[in-house]
């Protein structure tokens, strides 16, 4: 989870989060060989002491947390934070934003913003994230998306209105984006990975995305209908097709 910083992006990006622990249970992990990517990288180690910015209810958290030494994790909703303390032990969860984060300088080794950057105030944030990395510290943006080379999915994503309201650009190249700002030694990569799913499970999924979860209760309900139209016609349980794109990048020692 994250945040806005214009009218409509932080009405999706604090209110369209409201549900942390529904969140929590259904929303996709991400590969494993995703987060190795950033502790290779990174050459993270039991020393490291990593800060997770809009950490969410901890799901990227606990996958990190047993490959480095220390995670702080930093979230502004409240309803995220109340779950990410129950399912998440031994990390601390401090209330901030992309551009108040409320750590002195230099204070972590990477920081690691997993399905939340779109959100950010680029700019200010890429500064602020810079404030808080040691010199030469990592930076690592991760992003869960349906694989929408498949036809059943684009049907999916069709029939939840994600092509006319999905509330960020996942064309965007945020590596160009962080290049822009501090940082230097901006690489991507993806990664791809499957997740079975029942049918029901899959329309809890659709009802955790930030602009379904602000519809009208009858808006909500058809947009479902229309999800267990397409499901319909497949297994059950499907094989939910992900693509996993990463972004990462080294703090400019020089600023």
């Amino acid at each position: 989870m994250a945040q806005g910083h214009v009218t409509n992006g932080r009405k999706l990006g604090i209110d369209g989060f409201a549900q942390g622990g529904l969140y929590d249970a259904v929303r996709p992990r991400y590969p494993h060989d995703a987060v190795e990517h950033f502790v290779s990288v990174f050459a993270l180690d039991a020393e490291s002491h990593v800060l997770d910015l809009g950490a969410g209810t901890g799901i990227f958290t606990r996958q990190l947390l047993p490959l480095v030494g220390r995670v702080t994790a930093v979230e502004p909703s409240e309803s995220m934070r109340t779950t990410f303390v129950r399912e998440t032990t031994g990390v601390e969860i401090l209330d901030g934003t992309d551009v108040a984060i409320p750590l002195t300088d230099d204070a972590v080794s990477a920081v690691v913003v997993a399905q939340a950057f779109h959100w950010f105030n680029a700019p200010v944030a890429l500064r602020e994230i810079h404030r808080v990395l040691r010199p030469g510290g990592g930076l690592g943006l991760i992003w869960n998306e349906r694989d929408s080379d498949v036809a059943w999915v684009r049907d999916l994503n069709h029939a939840m209105l994600w092509d006319v309201r999905q509330p960020y650009d996942s064309r965007v190249d945020y590596a160009a984006v962080v290049a822009a700002g501090p940082f230097r030694d901006v690489l991507p990569a993806t990664f791809h990975h499957t997740r079975t799913l029942t049918h029901e499970h899959v329309r809890q999924l659709v009802t955790t995305t930030s602009y379904i979860t602000l519809m009208a209760p009858a808006e909500r309900a058809a947009l479902v209908e229309e999800v267990s139209s397409i499901l319909a016609g497949r297994e059950d349980p499907v094989q939910m097709p992900y693509v996993t794109n990463v972004v990462t990048a080294f703090a400019r020692p020089d600023l």
